[in-house]
């Protein structure tokens, strides 16, 4: 046959009921210069006849790769790349499906615009069955949105091969997010962008891969992680974790050294900077003497501040300006990127201080600051009563236009040349997901005693540690 202009992919692992939905949704494309290649990635039910009829109906344009075991999306993705004939190159979930005008739309956007490297549409949600919930639209890129650190949906998001192919394809080391990965590759290099259409069905149900939130962001933690190291040469960013320590709350006497969970509190934060890789060194700044002998004690260095930076109208920027001014002209240490740590978030680990510098180095934001995302119907006041801030919630459907994202207070990772004492943020702010529960802050006696609660039944039932996950 004659070189396709695009190559769709479907994989699919034990996904037949959709199957056949989301390959009917190819033929039916008023673009039909395509090849089809749809991958049994070691499925159990009727996957397997349903490739084989998709065969027998086009046997020039379909063709199928049928796997005993599951390999993972990156190992397919690869697997297609090597096979793919087409200019472009697709991936359509297997139940998912395509709006007829999809692959003529986003093709005809990367013939006309030879810049660009990857383009991917709107699409509306639709339930198990298949019923319409709500439409996805997503912030325009270079209008809406400049810091590029939402990323494109994995599925239905067309490349040029010639680019997949010069970047040496996916890593196989990961097995999930492969979107995620295409996205940080691409978007550093070339120039991406979004058509405003909605052009495919995104199937929400009970056993969709985007629902488990953990593997998600674990999945991505780790891809970011692999990336950074990638770009890592002989010169790096110095980065110095910082955590601010007070210890002179009339409401919280000594909370910093209070034991929680069988250490004192400061304990959990300061494991977790001491265990982070990208973390040059950790200083902590304190208003107590007793902190700075603890911390000298146990080997962390430390410094007093003035007493007037713990009043209570003192911004925090003041406190993190005050230690890194410190850090420069007594110590001589000049950090490039400075990462501010709570004490009073115990749960956060290694792995989220990690992220949230890989996320810094990566988009190259002014600041990174750890949130969790909010899935609460939220309400204000109107001119009518209560109007609700994120109304698809009302449906249970979740969309990137009514996201809401609480700070948690866990981590700041910013540019040190962005540090003021009124703003220590800047302009730019991006983000990392941590999960909720991992998102807990003390700040009361009963706070105290509830995390306590929480770490010493967690222990008695031998359960990994809540600051190691995620």
């Amino acid at each position: 046959m004659d070189r396709p202009l695009v190559t769709v992919y479907v994989p699919c692992h034990n996904y037949g009921c959709y199957l056949q939905q989301a390959i009917d949704s190819v033929f039916a494309q008023s673009c039909q210069n395509w090849e089809l290649i749809v991958i049994d990635d070691g499925s159990e039910d009727d996957t397997a006849q349903i490739c084989q009829e998709a065969r027998s109906r086009d046997p020039e344009r379909v063709r199928l790769v049928h796997h005993q075991t599951a390999r993972g999306l990156q190992f397919n993705a690869n697997k297609v790349l090597q096979m793919a004939r087409g200019k472009y190159i697709m991936r359509l979930d297997a139940d998912d499906w395509l709006d007829e005008s999809a692959l003529l739309v986003m093709s005809h956007w990367l013939e006309t615009n030879s810049d660009v490297a990857l383009v991917y549409p709107n699409f509306f949600y639709v339930d198990a069955r298949g019923r319409q919930l709500g439409v996805e639209n997503r912030k325009k890129i270079g209008e809406e949105a400049q810091l590029l650190d939402l990323p494109a949906h994995g599925a239905c998001t067309m490349v040029r091969r010639r680019v997949l192919k010069s970047m040496g394809g996916y890593d196989e080391r990961h097995d999930a997010q492969d979107g995620y990965e295409l996205w940080l590759k691409i978007s550093r290099r070339y120039r991406v962008e979004n058509i405003a259409t909605p052009l495919f069905y995104y199937r929400q149900h009970d056993n969709s891969l985007s629902r488990n939130e953990d593997r998600l962001l674990n999945a991505r933690r780790r891809i970011k992680r692999t990336m950074v190291q990638r770009l890592e040469g002989q010169v790096q960013p110095r980065v110095v974790g910082l955590i601010p320590a007070k210890n002179t709350y009339k409401s919280l006497p000594n909370i910093v050294l209070s034991e929680v969970g069988g250490k004192p509190l400061i304990d959990h934060t300061i494991d977790a900077a001491v265990d982070c890789t990208p973390l040059d060194e950790v200083w902590v700044t304190t208003d107590c003497d007793r902190v700075l002998d603890y911390c000298n004690d146990r080997g962390v260095d430390a410094m007093l501040r003035p007493a007037a930076l713990s009043r209570a109208d003192r911004k925090l920027s003041e406190v993190v300006c005050d230690a890194v001014g410190r850090l420069e002209n007594k110590h001589d240490v000049h950090p490039d990127i400075v990462v501010v740590l709570s004490v009073h978030s115990p749960l956060r680990g290694a792995e989220d201080i990690t992220k949230s510098v890989d996320s810094l180095i990566l988009y190259d934001p002014d600041s990174v600051i750890s949130v969790y995302e909010d899935y609460d119907l939220h309400f204000r006041h109107g001119a009518d009563g209560l109007e609700p801030l994120n109304p698809a919630m009302m449906h249970r459907l979740r969309l990137e236009r009514e996201g809401l994202y609480v700070y948690n207070g866990a981590i700041t990772t910013v540019w040190r040349d962005v540090l003021t004492e009124d703003d220590y943020h800047g302009d730019q702010i991006s983000h990392v997901v941590m999960p909720r529960r991992r998102s807990f802050q003390l700040k009361s006696s009963f706070d105290r005693w509830l995390l306590d609660r929480m770490l010493q039944k967690q222990e008695a039932k031998q359960e990994p540690p809540l600051a190691k996950s995620g």
